[in-house]
C-alpha cells in the first residue's frame, strides 16, 4: 500500500519537526529577551527578602537569573550575566551571600546545582539527535532504508530528552518547595514543563511507530522469502502434500525403466527355453 507508507513517512515528519521545535523553544528560552522565548523559564520565586538577589522576584532559566519588578509582570527588568547551563542554585546565583537563602541551598548546595547543569546538557544533546533524525525523515520520503537511521536517532533522542526532562523537573520542584518552606512565593512554569514533557512523549511516538514499521516489513519480507524458495520447486497435490516435480517425474522414469527390464528378462528366458528344446 504505497499511500499508507507515503503517510506513514509524511507523519513521522511532522512529528520530528514539531519535536525539534520545541526543543528548540526550551534551550534558547530565556536567552532572548523577546517575545516568546521570554516566555519560558523553570522556577519563578520571591527573593524580596534576598539582599543579595537585588530583586523583588527571580526567574531562573537556562541561561541565568531574570530580575522582575512585579510577579505577573512577563518583561525582564535585566538578566545580567547571562550564559549556557547556569545552574538553579541561589547561593551560586546570588554572589555567594548566604543571608536569607533558605538552608537547603546552602546543605544540599550539590543536588541543585548539577542536577540543573546536567539537564541542560541532555536537552541540548536531544535536540542534536532530534535535529538529525528530522533531517533523516525528509530524506526518508524518497529513500526508504532512511528509517533504520531514523529509528537510531530519535531513540537516542528520547534517551536523553526523558532524563532532562526528569532531572528539570526534579531539581524545580524542590527549588518551589524549599521557597514555599521559608514562607516565600514560588512557582514552576506550566509552558515550559509542558513544552519539555510534550516533546519526550513525541519523541516516544516516534520510536513506537518507527518500531513497528521496521517490524511489520521485516515480517513481510520474511514471509516472501519463505514463498520464493518454496515456490518454484513444489505444488500441492489433491492429497494436500506437497512433491517436488524433479522427484516425481524421476519416480515415473524409474518406473518405465524396471517395466521395460522386466518385458527383456522375460523374453530372455522364453529364447533361453526354446534353445534348451
Amino acid at each position: 500500500m504505497p499511500g499508507l507508507n507515503v503517510f506513514k513517512r509524511l507523519l513521522q515528519c511532522l512529528f520530528c519537526a514539531g519535536t525539534t521545535l520545541m526543543l528548540l523553544f526550551i534551550v534558547f528560552g530565556g536567552g532572548v529577551d523577546s517575545f516568546p522565548f521570554n516566555h519560558f523559564y523553570w522556577v519563578q520565586a520571591d527573593t524580596s527578602k534576598i539582599p543579595s538577589a537585588n530583586a523583588d522576584v527571580t526567574r531562573w532559566t537556562f541561561w541565568g537569573v531574570c530580575k522582575l519588578s512585579d510577579w505577573s509582570s512577563a518583561a525582564y527588568d535585566s538578566c545580567p550575566g547571562l550564559g549556557p547551563a547556569v545552574p538553579i542554585s541561589p547561593i551560586d546565583n546570588f554572589g555567594n551571600s548566604t543571608v536569607g537563602i533558605p538552608t537547603d541551598f546552602i546543605n544540599n548546595r550539590d543536588n541543585y546545582y548539577y542536577l540543573s547543569r546536567f539537564s541542560f546538557a541532555f536537552i541540548l544533546i536531544a535536540l542534536i539527535f532530534s535535529g538529525i533524525g528530522f533531517i533523516g525523515s525528509l530524506f526518508a520520503l524518497f529513500w526508504q532504508s532512511m528509517a533504520n537511521v531514523i529509528t537510531f536517532f530519535v531513540s537516542l533522542s528520547l534517551l536523553f530528552c526523558l532524563v532532562a526532562s526528569c532531572l528539570i523537573t526534579a531539581v524545580s520542584v524542590m527549588t518551589r518547595n524549599q521557597f514555599h518552606k521559608e514562607h516565600l512565593d514560588a512557582k514552576i512554569n506550566a509552558a515550559s514543563f509542558g513544552m519539555i514533557w510534550a516533546s519526550t512523549g513525541c519523541l516516544l511516538i516516534l520510536v513506537l511507530l518507527s518500531c513497528t514499521h521496521m517490524s511489520v516489513r521485516a515480517y513481510k519480507e520474511r514471509k516472501e522469502g519463505q514463498s520464493e524458495n518454496i515456490g518454484p520447486f513444489s505444488q500441492q497435490t489433491p492429497g494436500g502434500v506437497a512433491q517436488p516435480e524433479e522427484f516425481a517425474n524421476n519416480q515415473g522414469q524409474n518406473e518405465s525403466s524396471g517395466i521395460r527390464f522386466f518385458k527383456i528378462r522375460r523374453h530372455q528366458d522364453k529364447t533361453e527355453n526354446g534353445s534348451i528344446v
